[in-house]
């Protein structure tokens, strides 16, 4: 029967291979499953140790890419068999007996494993090119040909201990989503992703002070409307209001993003991010200049509203002056003066500087990517297509039904 040049490779075929084994097996590649580890292992006997090499990346990012499984190399080491590490190694070579493979592996974070020659991720080599690989790989079984351990270009230590436990830790601690789930999820990846927008610290004339109560006194005239126990430090209709950025936020919010309703939130679309980018950043532009423009305007109207509480209480305290502001005299009878800059220093006490009403400001975009779970909850196919009615979503949830369902043909 005569061999392809162009084959696949799948874990089911290498542990088939290895299985027929009677001279030697010689694997490298970022990982493997728990298929080969076991054929792996029932040729301990036969073959003997020194005459399996196994060289891996044991790095847990590998396994996470759907590379291999860890609990396979923990079975091998713990059969006895040396595994060598090759770090950053991301293509596969099979040798066993005289017939040998170079390979793509597959990840299984990206597509499940191929079983079919209709779809070649391997190239079969024979002669001189074995040799070759060999003299490449480890000391144990350099060629003839070989003239020094120059040659040895991968996997010249074993795996250590270390490595393993760092990797099986870190497994456990986080381990990989299913693939799967994983590539079912990825099918929507690039068509939209939820984002949150927030604008903070920017509602200044929300910003109350309370009226000490030293100074508290009872039937405010002009300003008794923003005069109770506390006072409004910016009125309601002032030019520093931030009204206009929170309208200028609202407009980028409802017309670039659309809202899915309850559980799932606002979504934006892969293909509008870039405009949405855009104009997010002009919007952070006029933040800003809204910083720093805003501070002198503050603190105009800050001393300005200082101004009104003290131009009100001053007859009143000219008058009768409390026993707080007599206290710290060395005189029984106050001037206004003494009226004036006591009520200023106690305002003062209360009453914040500019930049404690202006450092909070920021926006917080919170971008989150679509889950497995959010797919599959009842409405949610029906919910964007009514957000989006001129998208055609079947497409991309006819490719996730097909992802499901692949799994289990």
């Amino acid at each position: 029967m005569k061999n392809h040049v162009f084959t696949s490779i799948s874990s089911d075929k290498i542990a088939q291979i290895i299985r027929s084994a009677q001279d030697r097996i010689i694997l490298a590649a970022p990982a493997i499953f728990n298929n080969i580890a076991q054929a792996i292992i029932e040729k301990v006997q036969l073959l003997s140790k020194e005459n399996i090499i196994l060289i891996l990346d044991c790095d847990e990012e590998v396994f996470r890419l759907g590379y291999g499984d860890f609990d396979a190399v923990t079975k091998i080491t713990e059969s006895g068999l040396t595994v060598r590490q090759a770090p950053g190694l991301r293509m596969g070579i099979f040798i066993c007996d005289e017939r040998a493979w170079v390979f793509s592996p597959v990840a299984l974070y990206v597509q499940p494993e191929v079983h079919s020659d209709e779809t070649p991720n391997a190239i079969e080599i024979t002669g001189n090119d074995i040799d070759r690989l060999l003299t490449s790989l480890v000391p144990a079984v350099q060629s003839p040909q070989a003239l020094s351990e120059e040659n040895i270009e991968i996997g010249n230590e074993p795996v250590s201990e270390t490595v393993l436990q760092k990797t099986g830790d870190s497994l456990k601690i986080a381990p990989p989503i299913p693939f799967d789930i994983a590539r079912q999820v990825r099918v929507f990846q690039p068509y939209m992703q939820y984002v949150e927008i927030g604008l903070k610290g920017c509602s200044i004339q929300r910003k109350r002070v309370k009226i000490p109560k030293s100074i508290q006194k009872p039937q405010a005239k002009d300003i008794e409307d923003r005069l109770q126990t506390t006072f409004d430090l910016i009125e309601k209709n002032s030019a520093v209001s931030s009204k206009k950025l929170e309208d200028e936020l609202n407009y980028i919010r409802d017309n670039l993003t659309r809202s899915l309703g309850k559980p799932w939130g606002r979504v934006l679309l892969k293909s509008v991010r870039p405009l949405f980018d855009e104009r997010i950043q002009e919007f952070r532009e006029r933040l800003e200049e809204y910083r720093k423009k805003i501070k002198e305007e503050i603190e105009q109207h800050l001393e300005e509203s200082k101004n009104q509480v003290v131009e009100y209480y001053l007859p009143l305290f000219e008058k009768d002056p409390p026993d707080a502001l007599r206290s710290g005299l060395l005189y029984s009878n106050p001037t206004k003066d003494d009226v004036r800059c006591w009520l200023k220093d106690e305002l003062n006490r209360k009453f914040p500087k500019p930049e404690d009403l202006i450092t909070e400001m920021r926006l917080d975009i919170q971008f989150r990517d679509v889950t497995y779970e959010t797919l599959c909850e009842d409405g949610f196919f029906e919910a964007i297509q009514d957000a989006y009615p001129n998208v055609n979503w079947q497409k991309p949830f006819e490719e996730f039904n097909a992802a499901k369902e692949k799994p289990k043909n």
